[in-house]
Formats: structure tokens, sequence, C-alpha cells
């Protein structure tokens, strides 16, 4: 949310703001990494397929009719193409490039799961090599260009594969030598790639991939040993896509210029769109989960 707002005058906030980025990648890290888990509990597709549907296209089109309404003044039609994630399919109006991004790795993921049972090391080292090497040429050569609707879902796809490539390592006792493979080449690739990204801006998202464990890492020991950080984050966490949707609307209104905050009130109404921004989230989380129970009696 910061980096949406921009914030980069309070320092030290506003140099760890620019960083922001970086929580989408650790995202799809722990979106394979969890979903790996969820087909392991329930093999049942369809069950899982309703499940992740469910969590989402709920909640997108009742945010997504208030932007419709006061922000972008869609009509019917133009409202069920944006959120239907058609329009970003088919190279036509959209709303966002996550949801549809994410929606797209759930429907692939139950597959991804039996490459992996199957025949993981041929297959999946093989997919990961392939994923990268990809993800690297059309980065590095700028294809898709930063705009691109594509980009961002295509740079992101090696942290959702490693995410389930290391759920895949915990299922099976694998030893901690692959973690530190993977830290000891993911620091050296980050040193070389990520000072580069001033010059070749998309490089940073590929530089922090086989970081991403540590990165879980570290927040898992923060939560495990303070306590009050893990109360603090656990509700911010279960209401991730209502608060991503709500900031959105907010980082869409400073874009389009509807709200203009003077330079000297930036940092207070950033802090206050953060703070609003989540309370309404949590909110919003807990009517659609009274909702979902009431419907069940």
């Amino acid at each position: 949310m910061m980096l949406h707002f921009t914030f980069t005058q309070i320092k030290p906030l506003g140099f760890v703001a620019q960083y922001g980025f970086a929580g989408v990648d650790i995202f799809m890290f722990v979106s394979g990494f969890g979903l790996f888990f969820s087909l392991e509990r329930d093999h049942n597709i369809l069950h899982f397929y309703k499940k992740r549907l469910l969590r989402i296209f709920p909640t997108y089109y009742l945010i997504g009719a208030i932007s419709a309404l006061f922000l972008d003044h869609d009509n019917l039609p133009t409202y069920l193409f944006r959120y239907s994630t058609i329009g970003f399919w088919t190279n036509g109006i959209y709303h966002d490039w996550y949801i549809p991004s994410i929606v797209a790795l759930y429907l692939i993921s139950p597959f991804l799961k039996k490459l992996f049972n199957k025949h993981f090391i041929p297959i999946a080292i093989t997919l990961i090599i392939f994923v990268f090497f990809i993800t690297f040429i059309c980065i590095s050569k700028e294809y898709f260009g930063d705009r691109s609707r594509f980009f961002f879902l295509f740079s992101r796809i090696p942290a959702f594969i490693w995410g389930m490539t290391c759920a895949y390592w915990l299922k099976n006792n694998c030893s901690k030598t692959y973690y530190t493979i993977a830290l000891i080449v993911g620091i050296p690739v980050f040193v070389w790639l990520f000072p580069q990204q001033h010059q070749i801006y998309n490089f940073k998202y590929l530089s922090l991939s086989l970081l991403l464990p540590a990165y879980t890492l570290f927040f898992i020991i923060i939560t495990k040993y303070i306590r009050p950080v893990k109360g603090l984050l656990s509700p911010i966490g279960n209401a991730s896509l209502e608060i991503y949707l709500i900031q959105g609307m907010f980082a869409s209104s400073i874009i389009k210029g509807l709200i203009t905050i003077p330079s000297q009130w930036h940092d207070i109404y950033t802090l206050g769109f953060i703070l609003f921004c989540s309370i309404a989230g949590i909110l919003f989380h807990w009517l659609i989960e009274r909702s979902r129970i009431s419907s069940l009696f």
C-alpha cells in the first residue's frame, strides 16, 4: 500500500516503501506453497476450484461495483466485461492484472501438483528452468514492456512455481541442503541483477525469486516469537483480498487526479489511507464471511 500510495517522504519507511513490489512476489510464493498443501488435503479438484472462486469473485464483484459506480462510471456490460476478467484476456477493458493472474494460476495449480507428484525430478525441475529462462528473456529484453498487462503475470510465475517446489520438498522431508543451495545461488543472483534495475527496471522482479523462502522464513520467525505481531497481521492476512481491492480504489483516484494530496500532508494522508483501507478491508471480510455462514443455515 505504501508503494501504491507513492509513500517516499518519511525515512526510513520511504526507503522500504519503494521495494513494496516484493510483497506481490512473497504472496505468489506463499500461494504456490499453500495451494500445494490444500490439494494434498483435498484431492477433489472441483471442490478446490469452488472454494477458490467463491473466495475471489463475490468480493471482486461487490467492491468492483463501488469502483464501477464512482470511479469508472461503467455501464452494466462494461462492468461485467471488466470484472469477469474477460477484458484482461481479450485485450479489452480491465480492472487490474492481479486478480485475472491469480485466477489463472489457481486453475493450473492442480495440474502442476500432479506433475510434481508423479515425475518431480525430470518434469518439475525442467519446468522451473523453462519458466525462469522464458521469464528472464522476457524481462531482460523488456519484451512485454512495463505497462503490458501480461508482463506482471509472467514475471511472477517463477515465484508461484518456486512456492510449489518448496512445498514438495517439505512434504517429502527433503534435505535442508536444497534450501541452502537456493540461498547460496540466490544471493549472488540478487547482487548481480538488482542493482541494474535502474537501467533495466524489470530485473528487480526476477532478482528476488530465489530469496523468497528466506523472506518467508523471516516473517514466520517474527510471528512465532513476537506474539503481538501475529495478532496484528493475522486479520490483515485473512482480509488481504479485500484490503487490496479497497486500496486499489484510492490508488486509482490518486492516479486519475480525483484525489490530490498537498505535499506537506502527503505522509499523513498516506498513513490515513493505509489505516482506513486495512480496517475497511477487515470489516468487509467479516461481513462477507458472516453472510456466507448465515447462508448455510
